[in-house]
């Protein structure tokens, strides 16, 4: 790897306050977020070589918060550990999402389910608050691109917004499901940046399709109908592998 790919990897240094008081204990944390950040906005993109030493550097911690936090990201299945090479961003093929995207429709679709006998009052008022704001936001961003305003500073807004409600909402009818148990088993699946960086294929008629599933979701939750919450969320997971497969590195289903 030439040292122009490796200060093209890097992430941008800390404040110079920040790399002068920030505890050792919390570096991992830092050198975690910021690599994990740069895998979703793509930055880092699949096959990207990254490097202990250049990414301490840019940082400004030791290398062992370094390590521990691309350890943490194997773990996750984001970046592979090639001995006496070092860490490179894992590509997904589009078996890999899906894969992930059949897994999280189960695992979620049950969750919805429980939700629909465990939510509770302020629960429902805020999966219904996080639905209004993804309509608003996704309904925004193609206004905008059918403006010719697609790349606009307006429309990233828009869509940054749109992936934070969807995942607000997620998280919300699986935090109503109350199982801490499905929560384990989710928390490397759902929280993938991969299916974070799926929205930026997203069409308009992508949108669409998540903003009736979403209410769909909701409205089965609100009605305590246990068969149109499950059957939403999988249907909406499902139909959402499909753009998701569109950031992937192959063909082949």
């Amino acid at each position: 790897m030439s040292a122009r790919d490796v200060t093209a990897a890097a992430p941008s240094p800390l404040p110079r306050a920040d790399r002068a008081t920030a505890p050792e204990s919390g570096a991992r944390s830092v050198a975690y977020r910021r690599i994990r950040d740069d895998i979703v906005e793509g930055s880092l993109p699949p096959g990207r070589w990254v490097r202990e030493g250049p990414l301490a550097d840019q940082l400004g911690v030791s290398r062992t918060p370094v390590r521990e936090a691309l350890n943490a990201l194997a773990a996750e299945g984001l970046v592979e550990i090639v001995r006496h090479r070092g860490a490179r961003v894992c590509s997904w093929t589009v078996r890999d999402v899906d894969e992930v995207y059949r897994l999280r429709a189960m695992l979620e679709g049950e969750g919805a389910r429980l939700a629909v006998t465990r939510a509770d009052t302020a629960a429902l008022r805020a999966l219904r608050d996080q639905d209004r704001r993804f309509e608003r936001a996704a309904t925004e961003l193609s206004g905008l691109r059918a403006a010719g305003h697609g790349g606009s500073e307006a429309a990233d807004a828009a869509l940054s917004d749109a992936v934070e409600a969807n995942g607000a909402l997620h998280r919300g009818v699986l935090e109503a499901a109350d199982s801490p148990r499905l929560l384990a088993l989710l928390s490397s699946l759902s929280s993938s940046p991969r299916v974070r960086q799926a929205f930026h294929h997203y069409t308009d008629a992508d949108l669409a399709r998540s903003i009736s599933g979403h209410h769909d979701i909701v409205l089965g939750i609100e009605r305590g109908d246990e068969a149109l919450a499950e059957s939403a969320m999988r249907s909406h997971i499902l139909g959402a592998r499909h753009a998701a497969a569109r950031s992937a590195s192959d063909a082949d289903l």
